[in-house]
C-alpha cells in the first residue's frame, strides 16, 4: 500500500506527537513542586491523567498553594494554550489522511457523529507550514511551561530536588 500522504507532511506529524509528549510530562513534572512530593509519587498521580485533568490538577494546586497573583495569571495563560493546543494535535492525531489538492498538501478527513450537530463529514486541506507552526507552538509552549517551573523553584514555592524522598 502506498501512503497518501507525502513525507516531509509525516515528519511535521511525527514532530507534532513527540512535542506533545514533552508538553504534557513538562507538566507533569511542574505538578511535583506544586505538591511537593518526589518524581515517583508525581508520576504515580498524574501517570494516568487525560490532559484536561492534568491541566485542572495544576491549576487548582496552584490556585490553592501561590493564590492568584501575577503568576496565577501567566499559568491560566499557559494551560490555555495548553489546551488549544490539545484540540490541534487530537485534530491532527484522530483524523484519516488522504491526498491533498497538490503535491506538497494532504487532506485531514475526519467523521463525526455528536449529539449537538449530528453526522458530519470534514475535509480540511493541509500544507506542511500548517504543521509545522503546531508543532512549533508545541514547543515554545514545553520551553514556557519550564521557564514557569523553573521561577517557581528559584522563588522557593517547590521543592527542588525531585529525586530526593522527603520525610
Amino acid at each position: 500500500m502506498i501512503h497518501p500522504v507525502p513525507s516531509k507532511l509525516l515528519v511535521h506529524i511525527g514532530d507534532i506527537t513527540v512535542s506533545f509528549a514533552l508538553l504534557e510530562s513538562t507538566i507533569q513534572n511542574l505538578v511535583g513542586p506544586l505538591i511537593s512530593v518526589h518524581q515517583p509519587i508525581n508520576q504515580i498521580i498524574t501517570a494516568e491523567l487525560p490532559f484536561r485533568n492534568l491541566r485542572a490538577l495544576t491549576i487548582s494546586l496552584y490556585k490553592e498553594r501561590h493564590g492568584e497573583g501575577p503568576a496565577f495569571a501567566a499559568l491560566r495563560e499557559l494551560m490555555n494554550r495548553a489546551a488549544d493546543l490539545e484540540e490541534k494535535r487530537n485534530q491532527i492525531v484522530h483524523s484519516l489522511w488522504v491526498t491533498g489538492d497538490t503535491a506538497d498538501t494532504a487532506k485531514r478527513f475526519k467523521e463525526t457523529a455528536k449529539e449537538r450537530h449530528g453526522y458530519r463529514i470534514q475535509f480540511t486541506n493541509v500544507a506542511e507550514q500548517d504543521l509545522a507552526g503546531v508543532a512549533s507552538a508545541i514547543k515554545e509552549l514545553a520551553a514556557d511551561v519550564q521557564k514557569f517551573w523553573s521561577h517557581l523553584i528559584q522563588g522557593g514555592n517547590g521543592i527542588n530536588h525531585p529525586g530526593e524522598k522527603i520525610l
